[in-house]
């Protein structure tokens, strides 16, 4: 595939569909962790239409990075909205404070230690590496996934200290703790304790995460629009969990209509439709579970690129 040269989205400015924020694990990826068929060609003909293509995720965005090679340019929403980079250069980002950090450590060690320690460890979520205490492969090797660029370190809130007096260039943008195992015991007992003043969630079954209040996907999404000079009618979103719902308001297309599913065990598949439009025609980008139409498209396709995409029903 040839490299593709980034669009300006000035350049589309009139545009009707001009961002597609879009959730990684669930909603993009499969249960393995693959692309669909088709993803680069998708990219390659969002970019040539000045559509900027920005997956939103838990994960570092450094990692997301890596998973889009060969894309200059590249615009990531990282750490649940902590962060929002595009072309390397950073758009937003919202660093946690310094006591809730050194405090999250301390409970961390004290839930972790001794022959009834629950078997986790805390992430710190900077912006360009995350530091981890706990060293044994075991661990790192669950984290290393969502997290390319990590360091081991001996004490974190020497880390934190480092960063307060500017003697390490980076800032804390969410803390996670990852258990091998059910997340719910360390979290209650470490990260549920700054619920009330921290947006805190369970990010997934060996995941749970804290932030700045107000801090999350839908917040990022308000960013990056401001950044690009794009309004809620021009934004697609797509998300299959609870950790989306807050972007799901700031996208005005075909996607945040769509009724919820009825509750299931089961993994439905749906695609991300990419209509190609005539200049100045209506253009919708939405899931779509087969008999479905695509709402609010009126005009005539030229053509139309389909890639399947998971979707999970709540």
């Amino acid at each position: 595939m040839t490299t593709p040269t980034p669009t300006d989205p000035a350049r589309y400015a009139g545009a009707d569909l001009r961002l597609a924020a879009v959730d990684m694990d669930g909603t993009l990826l499969d249960d393995d962790k693959n692309f669909p068929p088709g993803m680069d060609e998708l990219l390659d003909q969002m970019d040539a239409r000045g559509v900027t293509f920005a997956p939103a995720s838990g994960r570092q965005v450094w990692t997301l990075i890596d998973m889009f090679p060969g894309r200059p340019g590249m615009t990531v929403i990282g750490e649940n909205g902590g962060i929002v980079m595009r072309d390397g250069v950073e758009v937003s980002s919202s660093p946690l404070d310094a006591p809730t950090m050194r405090e999250a450590v301390r409970l961390v060690r004290e839930a972790t230690s001794g022959p009834d320690g629950i078997d986790g460890g805390l992430v710190m979520c900077g912006k360009q590496f995350a530091y981890v205490e706990r060293a044994d492969d075991r661990f790192v090797d669950g984290v290393m996934p969502y997290y390319h660029r990590t360091k081991r370190v001996d004490d974190q809130i020497a880390i934190i200290d480092a960063i307060e007096a500017g003697q390490i260039d980076d800032a804390i943008v969410k803390l996670a703790v990852y258990v091998i195992g059910p997340v719910e015991p360390l979290a209650q007992a470490t990260l549920a304790n700054f619920a009330d003043t921290h947006q805190y969630a369970i990010s997934g079954a060996n995941w749970a995460d804290l932030q700045i209040r107000g801090v999350d996907k839908g917040s990022a999404v308000r960013d990056l629009q401001r950044f690009l000079g794009v309004d809620r009618s021009q934004t697609a979103v797509f998300g299959d969990a609870g950790n989306d719902l807050s972007m799901m308001s700031e996208g005005g297309t075909c996607p945040s209509r769509w009724p919820t599913p009825p509750r299931t065990s089961s993994r439905r598949r749906a695609s991300l439709r990419l209509p190609i439009t005539r200049p100045g025609s209506p253009r919708c980008c939405a899931p779509s579970s087969g008999n479905a139409p695509c709402m609010g498209l009126s005009s005539p396709l030229i053509s139309t690129l389909e890639i399947p995409v998971g979707r999970r029903t709540l």
